[in-house]
Parts: structure tokens; sequence; C-alpha cells
């Protein structure tokens, strides 16, 4: 199972569901948040550091992958700034 590590430094479960929820929030489909989710996850391996990844780096390619699919999408989900 990976972990998330937080711009804090806690770590959490990776969430799949969490993806497609933010996808979904910054206008792309079912379909492709689906998609870029499991795109992820299968990307995970590559970069996670003893089954750690950073949020930052999970942004970054949702928002790389959500570019090819739908750039509106990919610039709301951009845009986005949690508080």
């Amino acid at each position: 199972m990976y972990q998330v590590q937080k711009k804090d430094g806690s770590l959490v479960d990776f969430d799949q569901n969490k993806i497609v929820t933010g996808v979904l929030k910054a206008g792309g489909t079912q379909e492709n948040a689906q998609k870029i989710a499991a795109d992820v996850e299968t990307w995970l391996p590559t970069i996670a550091i003893n089954n750690v990844v950073k949020t930052s780096d999970l942004r970054n390619k949702i928002i790389e992958e959500l570019r090819t699919v739908n750039p509106s999408t990919a610039a709301n989900f951009e845009s986005y700034q949690k508080a």
C-alpha cells in the first residue's frame, strides 16, 4: 500500500477515490477521472520512495494526465488551491 506525504509531513494512505473526486470537481468526466486515477496508480511505483509519494508529485502527475485529455479541466484543477 502506498502512502502520501502531505505538506505538513504527515502520511496518509493513497486513495484513488480522492483523485476521482478532485477531477470531477474540476469539471472532468467520470470516465476521465477513473482513467487518470488508474494511470496515476500505475505510475506510483516509478516515483514512490519506500512506498511514499509526495502530494506535490501526485498533483503534478494528475495535471500532466489531465492536460492530455481535457486542458480546461487541467486548468481548473491546477488553479484549485487548498486553504
